[in-house]
C-alpha cells in the first residue's frame, strides 16, 4: 500500500459524496476501571441529523490521517500460510455479515480484554463502500457512476477517550445566587482517536484481505497489545526504526565521520529510487536491499564496502531485509535535515548538504555554509567577512 492508495480512499469521506455509502454505525460505551460495556447505539448513517453525521465522517477520516509506518501500518496476519488466521476470518465475516452489531462485538470483547486506557472511552464501527468511477487519460471522471470500475467496500472500528467536563461555577439568574455546575454527561472525544483500523487493506484499486491498516494516534508507537491481541498482526518496522537501522549501517561502513556530501549523496541517490517508482506509478514499493544499498554507497563517494554485508546481516538479522525507500529518506520538499552541537541547531533541506562542510582553522572547527545570497539575523543584514 502506498501513500496514494490512502489518500486515494481518503478523499471520498465527505458528506454528500455519492461515492461513498456509509450504511450501520455501532456506538459501545466502556467504563474503563471495570472493563465493563455500559452503553450501546446502532444507527444507519443516511438517518442520522447532518451534524452527528459529520462528527462520526470526521472521526473516521482520521483513521486515514498519517504517514505510513509511522502512525498508519499496512500489517499481515500473523501465522496465515493458508490463510486461517482466526482474526482475519472473523473480520471477512464482520466485513459480510447479516448481523454486523453482533460481530462487531465480539472485536469490542477483545478490545475490552486486552487493551488498557486510561479512562473510559467508546468503540465506534462503521461500515460502507467507496465507488471508484473510469477516469478519463486527463484524470476526469467519465460519467459519474455509470462506469464504475472499481467498489471497496470496507468497515472500520476506532477507540475513542471519554472526557469528563470540569465542574464550574455558574450564576442562576432566577434564584439569583451562584450554584456549583455539575455536569451530568460526558463528552466523547471524537477529533483524537486511541488506535483504530479499516479492513480490509487496498492497493491500486484492489482490495486485500490478507492484510489490515492500523492507526495509532503518537507516531511511531503503535499499541502492541492492540496489533497482537485484537488484530492478531505482526509489526515488521516502523519508519523510525527503519531510518535508524539503515543510518547505523551507513556508520558501520563509512565511519562515524563523514562529509555532508556524502550523505547528500546517499539521500538523492534513495530519492531517485522512489520518484522513479512513483512516476512509473509502479504496484510495488520502492525499496533498498543490500544490492541496491552497495551501489548507492559506492556513487555517494564511500570507497570501502567490504564490510557492508556484515554490518547489514547484523543489523537487519538478514541479508534479503530490504528498506522502504520512504521510510529512510528524508523529505526533499522541506528543511528536514537538522544539523546541531551545543552551539549551533540549524535545519536545512537534503540537497542544500553539497553546501556545508565544517573545517577547521587555528584549532577551532567552524561550520562553512556556501549561500547565494546575504543571510538575515533579528532583521538586519548579517555583515561579510574574508576568510
Amino acid at each position: 500500500m502506498k501513500k496514494n492508495d490512502v489518500s486515494s480512499i481518503r478523499k471520498e469521506f465527505k458528506l454528500d459524496n455519492p461515492k461513498l455509502k456509509l450504511e450501520e454505525v455501532v456506538g459501545i460505551y466502556v467504563k474503563g476501571d471495570i472493563k465493563q460495556i455500559i452503553g450501546f447505539e446502532k444507527e444507519y448513517f443516511d438517518r442520522m441529523d447532518t451534524e452527528k453525521q459529520d462528527l462520526y465522517l470526521k472521526n473516521f477520516k482520521k483513521l486515514l490521517t498519517g504517514q505510513l509506518d509511522s502512525k498508519l501500518f499496512e500489517l499481515e496476519f500473523s501465522d496465515n500460510k493458508l490463510g486461517q488466521n482466526p482474526t482475519q476470518r472473523a473480520l471477512i465475516d464482520t466485513l459480510h455479515a447479516t448481523n454486523f452489531i453482533e460481530q462487531t462485538e465480539e472485536i469490542a470483547l477483545k478490545v475490552i480484554n486486552n487493551c488498557d486506557y486510561p479512562s473510559d472511552f467508546m468503540i465506534s464501527f462503521l461500515r460502507g463502500e467507496v465507488f471508484k468511477p473510469m477516469r478519463t487519460e486527463r484524470g476526469e471522471d467519465e460519467s459519474g457512476l455509470d462506469d464504475v470500475v472499481f467498489s471497496f467496500k470496507f468497515f472500520m472500528a476506532c477507540v475513542n477517550p471519554v472526557t469528563i467536563p470540569k465542574t464550574a461555577l455558574r450564576f442562576d439568574f432566577e434564584g439569583k445566587a451562584f450554584k456549583a455546575d455539575i455536569p451530568m454527561d460526558v463528552n466523547i472525544n471524537l477529533t483524537t482517536p486511541l488506535d483504530g483500523f479499516i479492513f480490509p487493506s487496498w492497493n491500486d484499486n484492489s482490495a486485500d484481505v490478507n492484510c489490515v491498516v492500523y492507526y495509532s494516534n503518537k507516531a511511531n508507537t503503535p499499541n502492541l497489545e492492540f496489533l497482537a491481541k485484537v488484530l492478531e498482526c505482526d509489526l515488521h518496522s516502523t519508519a523510525q526504526t527503519e531510518k535508524a537501522q539503515f543510518l547505523e549501517i551507513v556508520q558501520e561502513v563509512a565511519g562515524k565521520e563523514i562529509e555532508a556530501e556524502k550523505i547528500a549523496n546517499i539521500y538523492e541517490s534513495v530519492n531517485y529510487i522512489l520518484t522513479r517508482n512513483e512516476e512509473e506509478e509502479s504496484s510495488e514499493i520502492a525499496s533498498v536491499g543490500l544490492k541496491d544499498m552497495e551501489k548507492i554507497l559506492q556513487a555517494s563517494g564511500v570507497e570501502t564496502t567490504q564490510s557492508l554485508e556484515t554490518a547489514f546481516l547484523k543489523i537487519t538479522g538478514t541479508d534479503k531485509y530490504e528498506f522502504k525507500a520512504s521510510n529512510i529518506v528524508p523529505n526533499f520538499t522541506g528543511k528536514s535535515i537538522k544539523i546541531e552541537n551545543n552551539t549551533v541547531s540549524i535545519s536545512v533541506s537534503p540537497q542544500d548538504l553539497k553546501n556545508i562542510k565544517q573545517v577547521k582553522k587555528d584549532g577551532k572547527r567552524y561550520l562553512l555554509i556556501e549561500i547565494d545570497e546575504t543571510a538575515n539575523l533579528e532583521g538586519f543584514e548579517l555583515s561579510t567577512e574574508a576568510i
